[in-house]
């Protein structure tokens, strides 16, 4: 008898912890596993000392050259958010190993949630994020892979319009109207598979000249799905409102879409050129 009632004890327990922990799972709304994901659309990884989960929520799936914004989503090993942390992230191209040099803008939105805004991928291929969290003197770090970048949202079956419809204009106003933006190549024309320089000028809407701007260039091929081999350097130039744009090499003939993100202050925005090379 003492065998049977122990025997029923045990089983009755096994039943309870079984139900215990089917409430606990994270399809009944219960808690989560710290060491998975919590939600179905993210990238995931432990920090490498495994104090804490992050997660990469990406706008569509889909990472595009030219200036992202993405979420974290971070929570440490007793499955709490992670609140007031000091988090950077740097984005990295192992294959060519480098990052950019615009930095991203970081900002806590709720418990746990990170905005980063401002994440610049300068041309096409694979790239990861290195994210390091700090909370008071304990840090940890993390590079989680990125699906490949896309050359800003053009497939590469894409086919160029008429090219008498292209807007091939060398001076425009940005997108929001912020600023008035022309450009001018030191060597005409612009060649092809060969290193030369521009001349950007750079007015607010009213004329007048921006100075001390922050830019990235994104030069992008939407028929081929691919931008720049190189990396230009933006440096201001003799004149207030003038820059110049070193490094700039258009690898082949066809048709090219050079992009300048611009930043002046609180005033950001961005100006495209069309070009057809020969």
């Amino acid at each position: 008898m003492r065998k049977a009632g122990l025997f029923i004890f045990m089983l009755g327990l096994v039943i309870w912890v079984g139900c215990a922990t089917t409430q606990n799972s994270p399809n009944d709304g219960g808690a989560h596993d710290p060491l998975t994901k919590h939600y179905g659309d993210t990238l995931f990884k432990i920090t490498d000392n495994s104090k804490y989960g992050v997660e990469i929520l990406l706008p569509d799936q889909k990472v595009e050259m030219g200036v992202n914004k993405i979420d974290l989503i971070i929570h440490d090993m007793k499955d709490r958010d992670v609140t007031g942390a000091r988090i950077t992230v740097t984005p990295w191209m192992p294959s060519m190993e480098h990052g950019v040099s615009e930095k991203p803008l970081i900002n806590e939105r709720a418990d746990g949630l990170y905005s980063v805004a401002n994440v610049v991928f300068s041309m096409t291929g694979n790239w990861e994020l290195r994210v390091r969290i700090t909370e008071g003197s304990s840090t940890d770090t993390v590079t989680i892979a990125l699906p490949p970048v896309g050359a800003m949202g053009h497939s590469p079956s894409m086919k160029a319009p008429d090219t008498s419809r292209i807007d091939t204009a060398m001076e425009k106003v940005s997108g929001s109207r912020l600023f008035n933006v022309s450009y001018s190549s030191l060597i005409e024309p612009v060649p092809v598979n060969r290193y030369h320089s521009w001349n950007l000028q750079v007015t607010t809407a009213d004329g007048k000249p921006v100075r001390g701007a922050r830019m990235l260039v994104v030069g992008d091929m939407p028929e081929h799905g691919h931008g720049f081999p190189t990396e230009p350097e933006i440096t201001a130039g003799k004149k207030d409102g003038l820059y110049l744009i070193e490094g700039l090499k258009f690898s082949m003939p066809g048709w090219w879409v050079v992009t300048f993100h611009i930043a002046a202050g609180e005033m950001r925005d961005h100006v495209s050129f069309n070009l057809l090379l020969n």
